[in-house]
């Protein structure tokens, strides 16, 4: 503690915090909590990811499918799944 002149400041309110003492056990299990908390935040962010990715490739795809209706034939490809298969080699 610091001491001013012959003075020896004393702490007044050490007898008002808590008694109780914190242990590297307590501090473990708090980072503990936090880091769990922190990887079901990241699994939520990778199921959305997942969701957006998967709309996109089907919007991609029904896209392809709709532009190849109406053109009214398959173009250079024999039928319709050799064109798929063309749309998911290049997603």
């Amino acid at each position: 503690m610091p001491k001013v002149g012959n003075y020896v400041q004393r702490d007044y309110h050490n007898r008002f915090s808590s008694q109780r003492k914190s242990t590297w056990s307590d501090y473990n299990k708090a980072w503990s909590k936090r880091r769990e908390a922190s990887a079901q935040k990241m699994q939520q962010l990778r199921n959305v990811a997942s969701v957006f990715n998967s709309i996109g490739v089907q919007a991609s795809q029904a896209n392809t499918v709709f532009v190849m209706q109406n053109q009214g034939r398959v173009g250079a490809y024999a039928n319709q799944t050799a064109a798929m298969n063309r749309v998911n080699v290049l997603i």
